[in-house]
């Protein structure tokens, strides 16, 4: 049966966080026609039990490893069979009927070129953190690196979430959404295609976005949609993920810049800024040698 609403959340190795989303999906979700689905990515904590025992009204898609968040989405858009995709964080929490203001929103005559929209996200403190933010570029990425003061503050800024602006009440055209939160119309996709399985953790959701828009479609932020986002604090010593941020930035922007003397001053400019952003006390050397490797080398690939 078609429906009005696919709701697709990742799963990997996030039983509780999963079982929290899930809840508050069917306790706030109404008034449109939606079906709910799980990829799991081989979690290991009995998350696939707990939704066929709990929730078995999910249709659950079990991988056989964690093939990162752009396949696992992918898996399951193609699976569905709905006008739009709404693409959950699994340490999501609703806070009101989020998928009903995003539909109503799309399906409004004058937001026909909407390809994607997204809503307010907040912390476990109900204090407004990053929704969206504008398309990145050479010029807005140096101008964050290089007049950033602490080292904190600097890995910050780095990350595809950057600093948010003032809490939104109205709603705004904005660069993307935040892919914890992404309300995609099924044409658009089936116009620019899905996520770039290049990508295995960040700027993923980034990359879409910038197809969408070459297509001449906009991303919207919906201010009425409000959602609780608990991943929104990010662990600065985790090696591994500012690593993956560093290849999925350099990914993104080969991708986007067609000019082969472009792409070579990218990685020079990527590989002596992120070495700028590095902790000395962090495995400095041996971070200098994998950027040198996967940068200049095309040899390392890390996954969280």
């Amino acid at each position: 049966m078609f429906k009005d609403v696919s709701i697709i959340i990742v799963n990997y190795n996030t039983k509780e966080l999963t079982r929290n989303c899930l809840t508050s999906v069917f306790e706030k979700v109404k008034n449109i026609n939606f079906e709910v689905f799980v990829v799991d990515n081989d979690s290991q904590d009995n998350s696939c039990e707990m939704i066929e025992h709990e929730f078995p009204q999910v249709k659950l898609i079990k991988n056989k490893k964690n093939y990162g968040f752009a396949v696992a989405n992918n898996i399951a858009i193609k699976s569905s069979n709905s006008k739009y995709v709404f693409l959950l964080n699994s340490d999501t929490i609703l806070i009101n009927n989020a998928p009903e203001q995003f539909f109503k929103f799309m399906e409004k005559t004058e937001n026909h070129n909407v390809g994607v929209c997204g809503g307010k996200l907040y912390n476990r403190h109900m204090e407004y953190i990053h929704s969206y933010s504008s398309l990145p570029s050479l010029k807005n990425i140096l101008i964050k690196t290089y007049f950033k003061s602490s080292f904190i503050e600097k890995v910050i800024n780095i990350l595809p979430s950057f600093k948010p602006d003032k809490e939104p009440f109205y709603n705004r055209e904005v660069g993307y959404i935040t892919g914890a939160n992404m309300f995609i119309r099924k044409a658009v996709l089936n116009e620019v295609g899905l996520f770039d399985e290049d990508f295995f953790l960040y700027f993923e959701e980034v990359e879409l976005t910038y197809r969408i828009t070459y297509k001449n479609y906009k991303s919207m932020l919906v201010a009425d949609a409000n959602i609780v986002h608990l991943g929104g604090i990010i662990k600065q010593n985790n090696s591994n993920k500012i690593m993956n941020l560093i290849i999925s930035e350099l990914k993104y922007f080969e991708k986007i810049v067609n000019k082969s003397r472009l792409k070579f001053t990218i990685k020079y400019f990527i590989f002596f800024r992120y070495i700028l952003l590095l902790d000395i006390n962090l495995d400095f050397l041996a971070r200098i040698k994998v950027l040198y490797q996967y940068i200049f080398k095309q040899k390392s690939k890390l996954k969280v």
